[in-house]
């Protein structure tokens, strides 16, 4: 009697462990079966971007990435066929401020993306209202994503005078609540601009440097090795401006307003934080 209990045990612990084993291939092959075999989606690589261009009556081509996405997120063995168009949503105009001179578009086959080109009128670009082309992917040969429009705003830009930036602003400090006073010099180097900021503990100095790319309007900042110092602490010695990017601080070549952003560092390190100041010119 013993023995065929402990048969029956035998038999009823192999039976359960067979089906906890089958379960378990189960959900590997499942698993296994469904890796790599998602839906492929078309997609731009961007959804929301500024394209600045010199209002100098040509004609510039302007490329938009699209991408596939899905699947096992490598290249497949076909093309893949989209085709786009300009979404109502759009302020800016088809002849006025853009071209779509195409709208079909091919992803090679071994490629995760391509370009599709737009040509922009810059002759009919307005710096201070600047138009938005929003574009949608229509269709794909293999799917569409949900992320399937994109907007660019279609900036105009002027040429760089930089005498033009000599003047009095009106400045926002993220310090205070009401509106200060700045300053614009000609900088003691090519490209630079000597920048004084009066607030409630006396004055600041920046030096910055301009880039001379009117399309990328970035700005970096001249530190201490140029004797550049935005003022003297009493504990620590003097403080400059640091750069934290170049795309943080930005400059407008037609309206000549400026946008500072800058770490405040001393000769053993840097303050937390930074300071942000955005500058109207009077």
């Amino acid at each position: 009697m013993k023995n065929i209990k402990n048969n029956l045990k035998f038999v009823l612990v192999f039976v359960l462990g067979s089906i906890m084993l089958s379960s378990c291939d189960a959900i590997i092959d499942d698993y296994i079966t469904d890796f790599g075999n998602g839906p492929i989606l078309a997609e731009f690589d961007s959804q929301n971007t500024t394209a600045n261009f010199i209002q100098d009556g040509t004609t510039q081509t302007y490329d938009v990435s699209i991408s596939i996405i899905g699947g096992d997120n490598q290249p497949i063995n076909r093309p893949v066929e989209v085709t786009i168009s300009a979404d109502p949503s759009s302020t800016a105009t088809a002849g006025t401020e853009f071209n779509l001179p195409t709208t079909s578009f091919t992803i090679p086959a071994g490629q995760l993306s391509t370009n599709a080109q737009i040509e922009v009128l810059t002759s009919n670009l307005d710096p201070f209202d600047a138009k938005t082309l929003v574009l949608k992917i229509d269709t794909s040969t293999e799917g569409v994503s949900e992320s399937n429009l994109t907007s660019i705003k279609l900036q105009g830009v002027c040429e760089l005078d930089l005498s033009g930036f000599v003047g009095v602003y009106t400045s926002v400090n993220t310090r205070f609540a009401a509106p200060l006073v700045s300053t614009v010099e000609l900088g003691p180097v090519p490209n630079s601009l000597l920048i004084t900021n009066t607030d409630g503990y006396g004055d600041d100095e920046v030096l910055v440097l301009l880039s001379t790319d009117v399309t990328n309007p970035t700005m970096t900042y001249i530190s201490e090795e140029n004797e550049a110092y935005l003022y003297d602490n009493s504990t620590y010695g003097w403080v400059w401006a640091t750069t934290l990017t170049a795309e943080q601080s930005t400059y407008n070549s037609c309206d000549y307003s400026l946008n500072l952003e800058y770490k405040r560092c001393v000769s053993i390190g840097c303050f937390g934080g930074s300071r942000v100041i955005t500058m109207t010119k009077q």
